[in-house]
């Protein structure tokens, strides 16, 4: 059946406009003609379920319904009611007034770092109650599309769970290990490899979310280039926001990043990230001021800066020529990320490991094919005598070395 505005799905809920669309379906302003309201209604065609992929998708449908229904968050979406009218499955929610953060992101990049905080403490706060619930949900598709806003003030909700991922053992998975779900250039690197669902993906995608809307842009974005952004979400470490923009406070540049490594098990959990960001808001907020005589001078100490960040800001350049062919320009980059780290007393630093990395990388692909792997097969006894042996980056190192054996 073609829906179209004007019909009425459950003999209940009439289409108004059509508001999105997707392959299995589309999005529909409606007015609940039982309670007079206006409410968005979430379609999904269930003649394209019998091909196997939409059968897929239509579980995952069923499953979002099922999952949505039990949620109860300020900074959620409320689902209201779900049902099959004329072979079309549907969910209805509570109708938001817009613009979703991809579109706000992109009418004015960067976003000012108050308004981000905002944003930032609901976000994380939906996420800390997802993750905090007696059987835990991933998200599994956090991104700046589907974070809403809504009622004015900058209220946010958190918005389509059609993939989402309950963590109960007695519950039938509705994707597989091995299939990669979400959206690449937010996805954790696990994700991307398509292992388990875990609550750190969604710290990381969160992190990247806030990069982006920090930074003006995803870090992995590769344009259409879908393998590149995939191999950055993996390997290619960012440049701290902090380097990036002078108004960003060094906690929230730190808490960022750590909730972007790559290392699953050191990012931190969405509680803690709630936690600092809601200080960090609170103590961007204006305080009323004391009397100016009660005032103490305060007293300003010249900083140093970190050697990692400045490797980290070289890195980053190295990547950006090794991907654009400038193989030699890159190597003197990540050797000067190395220098750096070297004359800090830190050679034994991930960051000097990935510099290192990069070199052999760069030599590689200038075809300096001898003398490389022997750097190579020193990087990886260096790397193995400082990490924990199921490192990613040991693992990362071997395939590397398989690649070229």
């Amino acid at each position: 059946m073609e829906l179209a505005p004007g019909m009425a799905l459950g003999d209940r809920y009439r289409l108004v406009e059509r508001i999105g669309r997707g392959g299995f379906g589309e999005v529909f302003r409606a007015h609940d003609e039982s309670l007079g309201r206006s409410v968005a209604v979430k379609t999904l065609r269930t003649s394209e379920a019998s091909l196997a992929a939409g059968q897929a998708f239509l579980s995952r449908f069923e499953r979002e319904a099922r999952v949505m229904a039990a949620l109860r968050h300020p900074a959620i979406v409320t689902v209201h009611d779900r049902g099959v009218h004329d072979g079309v499955a549907y969910v209805v929610m509570e109708l938001l007034s817009g613009p979703d953060l991809g579109t706000v992101q992109h009418g004015r990049p960067p976003l000012p770092v108050g308004e981000v905080l905002g944003y930032a403490v609901q976000a994380a706060s939906a996420v800390r109650y997802l993750h905090g619930l007696p059987e835990p949900v991933v998200h599994r598709d956090l991104k700046p599309a589907n974070l809403v806003l809504d009622g004015g003030a900058g209220a946010l909700k958190l918005c389509d769970f059609g993939i989402a991922a309950v963590l109960a053992p007695e519950l039938t998975r509705m994707t597989q290990a091995g299939q990669l779900m979400g959206t690449p250039i937010f996805a954790a690197p696990e994700q991307v490899r398509g292992e388990t669902a875990t609550p750190a993906w969604d710290v990381f995608s969160l992190g990247t979310v806030l990069y982006s809307l920090l930074a003006g842009t995803s870090p992995f974005y590769a344009g259409s280039d879908m393998q590149e952004s995939l191999r950055r979400v993996q390997f290619e470490n960012v440049q701290p926001l902090a380097s990036l923009r002078p108004d960003i406070p060094r906690p929230l540049s730190a808490l960022v990043a750590a909730m972007m490594d790559k290392q699953a098990d050191r990012r931190p959990p969405a509680a803690t990230v709630a936690g600092e960001l809601t200080a960090m808001r609170e103590a961007a907020i204006p305080q009323p001021q004391p009397p100016v005589s009660a005032v103490a001078v305060p007293q300003y100490l010249p900083t140093t800066p970190d050697p990692a960040d400045l490797a980290q800001q070289r890195i980053h350049t190295a990547e950006q020529l090794l991907n654009g062919g400038r193989y030699t320009d890159a190597d003197r980059e990540f050797a000067e990320a190395v220098r750096l780290m070297t004359a800090a007393g830190r050679a034994a630093d991930r960051v000097a490991l990935t510099a290192e990395f990069g070199r052999v990388r760069a030599g590689y692909a200038r075809g300096d094919g001898a003398a490389v792997a022997i750097r190579l097969v020193r990087l990886t006894d260096r790397a193995m005598r400082v990490l924990d042996p199921s490192d990613e980056f040991l693992q990362t190192l071997g395939r590397f070395q398989a690649q070229r054996s």
